[in-house]
């Protein structure tokens, strides 16, 4: 019984992490293009920060609670050295980041639109 509340325990962790890390990066990826779109004068002052005030924060907060989940499950908690409990953070972690690599050219070519 304790394995199985482990290995669920992983996944959600993987999850999780996964989705903090999808959402960061994706908000930084959203401050790169917004950086790139202003320097060639498609989008205006106003535009460019209104642009990065919706995806600094986000980027940031995101990263923040990645860390402090990794510092949780690892650190605090003292799990993930099991193999299982490692077969169930790749099982929870693959499919979310999976589905982020497959949407995520179409979500990059939205945020080059000025």
């Amino acid at each position: 019984m304790n394995s199985l509340i482990l290995f669920f325990t992983a996944v959600l962790a993987g999850v999780i992490s996964a989705d903090m890390f999808v959402r960061g990066w994706n908000g930084f990826l959203e401050c790169a293009a917004s950086l790139v779109l202003f320097f060639q004068r498609k989008i205006s002052a106003k535009t460019f920060l209104a642009r990065l005030g919706g995806s600094l924060p986000v980027t940031i907060l995101c990263f923040l609670l990645l860390i402090l989940c990794f510092k949780v499950y690892f650190s605090i908690l003292g799990l993930g050295s099991g193999e299982l409990e490692q077969l169930g953070y790749f099982f929870g972690a693959v499919p979310r980041t999976g589905y982020y690599l497959i949407s995520a050219g179409k979500m990059i070519d939205t945020m080059f639109k000025p």
